[in-house]
Formats: C-alpha cells, sequence, structure tokens
C-alpha cells in the first residue's frame, strides 16, 4: 500500500513539473518567434499614383503607399484593392508564402529539451512557432512582392487607373496621366498616348495634338 502511495506521489511529481515547464515554456518566444516575430511590416506602393486608396482584406490602409503588419501564417492570404477618384478599382491577389527554412533549424536545435528528472523530450521551440506561425514569410518569387529585410517586404502594385464608364475627367486629371507618360521612349509614349485615348482619357483631338507634337519633335 504504502508502495502505491509512494509511486502515486511520483508521478503526481513528475506531471506537476512537467505542466509548470510547459507553462514557462510557452510564456516565452523560441528562435523565429524571436528573430521576426510572428508578423512582418508589409509596405505597399502604388507608384505615379499617390492620391491612390489602399485597401487590404477590405481594410483601408492609406493613399498612394501603406504600412501595417500581417501576421506571417497569413502571407497567402492578402488581397490588395486600390482605387483612384472616377476609376475602376483593381483588387490584386497574393496567395504565396514561403518556408523560413533557417528558422525552424534555429528552432530544433536551440529551443528544445528534456522535462527535468524524467525522459520525456520536449521540443517546445517547434510547438511556440507552430502556434504563432513564425515559420513563414512572403514568397518574393510571386509577381510584386520583394524583401527589404527579414522583417518587412515591399508589395508594389501596378494600376491601370481605368476611367469608369460615363465619369467625366478632369483636365488636370488627363495632365497628371500625360506626365506619368515622361521619360521612356518615344514608342512607349505613343503606345501609352493610344491606351490614354483608348480609355476615353483623351479625347481624338487631344490625341492627335499630343502624338503630332511628340513625332515633329525628332
Amino acid at each position: 500500500m504504502l508502495l502505491k502511495l509512494e509511486a502515486k506521489r511520483k508521478l503526481m511529481k513528475k506531471l506537476f513539473v512537467f505542466l509548470c515547464f510547459a507553462s514557462i515554456a510557452f510564456s516565452f518566444s523560441s528562435c523565429a518567434t524571436i528573430i521576426g516575430g510572428a508578423k512582418y511590416n508589409a509596405k505597399v506602393q502604388v507608384p505615379n499614383h499617390p492620391d491612390a486608396t489602399i485597401s487590404v482584406n477590405g481594410e483601408y490602409k492609406g493613399q498612394g503607399e501603406a504600412n501595417f503588419l500581417v501576421k506571417r501564417r497569413n502571407a497567402d492570404k492578402l488581397s490588395i484593392t486600390v482605387q483612384e477618384e472616377n476609376c475602376e478599382p483593381e483588387t490584386t491577389q497574393f496567395s504565396k508564402k514561403a518556408f523560413r527554412g533557417w528558422a525552424f533549424v534555429g528552432t530544433v536545435v536551440g529551443w528544445t529539451g528534456w522535462i527535468p528528472n524524467t525522459y520525456i523530450f520536449l521540443p517546445w521551440g517547434i510547438v511556440v512557432d507552430g502556434i504563432t506561425g513564425a515559420w513563414w514569410k512572403p514568397d518574393v518569387t510571386e509577381k510584386g512582392v520583394s524583401k527589404i529585410d527579414y522583417d518587412n517586404f515591399l508589395y508594389t502594385i501596378t494600376y491601370k487607373a481605368v476611367p469608369k464608364k460615363g465619369s467625366t475627367i478632369k483636365p488636370e486629371e488627363k495632365d497628371k496621366e500625360l506626365k506619368n507618360a515622361t521619360a521612356k521612349s518615344k514608342t512607349e509614349i505613343l503606345r501609352e498616348l493610344k491606351q490614354l485615348f483608348d480609355d476615353g482619357v483623351l479625347t481624338q483631338e487631344e490625341y492627335e495634338k499630343e502624338k503630332a507634337k511628340l513625332l515633329g519633335s525628332e
């Protein structure tokens, strides 16, 4: 009887130690969580469109440029919508994420241990990183995504700013579109002028005038 009670006390002690150790482990971060954290800084830029509003997953983030935090595990669930006044909204989906292999190895090597007075192996770092999603990052092979450093990523959005049907384009907006066509080859400028004409930004007269001005400068 006494032997059974003693064995039971030892078992309860080991269980208590295990629970205490597990609680302490989860209160700290592991390798991947410490280096890079469970979130990363995302920066969105819309070149040549400083007035375009930026929304991410339906939430407004900024105008022309935006900075915000993203959970690493959600790097493949970003929906970025850009829109200018009197223009159609355009949405870009980012649906890829990459595995941070070096962080996983660091977690396995540096954040694994044994429960005191037992033979129980506890890879608590893997558990913590698995819960926080710290192993993940945006996939830079996806179009528009680039890495600034391990904690900062840039999303570059190409916005066409197609006018809404029936909308009136202000003269100053036409001038802005024309300015965006500078510093390029004449072939590129002619192509963009034709696109502006096709989209209804330029009238036939304005298109012919700009084309003649460009060709007359040769």
